[in-house]
């Protein structure tokens, strides 16, 4: 992928292919460490006992169920961080700007589902830049660069009707834009939220246990990557957890993914090349959901309101997903 040549020049600087090679090993392993100390790899979290009861578990390993009715009500909370180490290009009518983007990234919001109705609330968001003098505290927290609009306590509401996703009210001229945008988008957006099971999953017929591996592409990447993706995904089977008391199985994580004019909730749609180095992915045990992610990443967006892809972000991306689900 073409992010890859930021990387080219500090490489150059050796004489020797092998010391290159010795300091990427490094960089990795280095990489591996930091996502571990940050999921708390190996503490094993306690899984509730009644959804622990709905688990397949034997000798032979685990099914991951998708047989079990899907709640129509619920709750998800979601929680991203993404530690930027990378460029911001700014394209306008009048002039192209570029400058340095470090800092994180950072989106808190709940969504709520009662059959076909939909809220989704902005709690917080923003951009922490650290403090030069110290790292590990925040210096100041400006806007999201890229999605300057939007501000936490923000809630929008939609209603499915014949088919098709309105605003609620539909007097308020701003949501029902934005639901005209998202309609077309919108079962796949509940699907990348752990509001709907995903449509593709693991057989019923396999049980799986630590050390099996899969490998995630073509017609079966929307397991993992929902909307007009492409790409290739490699899972191994590490260990079980749980995720807000949800039983779920962590799997390392390596691949390449591209996906096109995927929306978010506030209408901002971004096309991105992604990179996964190292990471790792908390799937639940009994229904078709990815609960957590924790990946480190070289990614490559373009995003912006309404699919006019305006704001562009290239580098290295720390990447935090947390989803907090309960039914109702």
């Amino acid at each position: 992928m073409k992010t890859h040549l930021i990387l080219i020049p500090a490489l150059l600087a050796f004489s020797s292919c092998d010391k290159a090679k010795e300091l990427a090993e490094q960089a990795t392993s280095a990489a591996k460490e930091q996502i571990a100390a940050r999921t708390g790899a190996g503490e094993g979290a306690k899984a509730d006992a009644e959804l622990q009861k709905l688990v397949d578990q034997s000798a032979d390993g685990v099914i991951f169920r998708k047989d079990l009715p899907f709640p129509s009500q619920l709750e998800v909370r979601s929680t991203r961080r993404e530690k930027w180490s990378g460029r911001l290009i700014r394209q306008s009518a009048i002039e192209r700007t570029s400058e340095a983007l470090q800092g994180t990234r950072i989106s808190v919001s709940k969504l709520e589902r009662a059959g076909n109705q939909i809220r989704h609330t902005i709690e917080e968001t923003g951009f922490s830049i650290p403090s030069a003098e110290d790292p590990e505290n925040v210096k100041q927290t400006l806007a999201d660069p890229f999605n300057s609009i939007s501000s936490g306590g923000k809630s929008s509401t939609f209603i499915k009707q014949e088919n098709t996703w309105r605003a609620e009210p539909p007097g308020d001229f701003r949501s029902a834009s934005l639901a005209q945008d998202l309609s077309p988008f919108f079962d796949a957006l509940l699907v990348e939220n752990a509001l709907a099971p995903r449509p593709l999953w693991f057989s019923n017929k396999k049980r799986f246990k630590p050390g099996d591996q899969l490998t995630v592409a073509g017609d079966s990447l929307p397991m993992l990557v929902t909307g007009d993706a492409s790409g290739s995904i490699k899972l191994t089977l590490e260990s079980f957890d749980a995720v807000d008391g949800h039983p779920c199985a962590v799997f390392s994580v390596t691949g390449d993914y591209s996906r096109k004019s995927f929306p978010d909730f506030e209408g901002i749609f971004t096309d991105e090349e992604v990179t996964i180095e190292s990471g790792k992915l908390w799937l639940s045990l009994i229904h078709p959901l990815i609960l957590r992610e924790e990946l480190e990443t070289v990614q490559t967006i373009k995003s912006g309101p309404g699919g006019s892809q305006s704001t562009r972000g290239q580098g290295s991306i720390q990447l935090s997903v947390n989803r907090s689900w309960k039914p109702l």
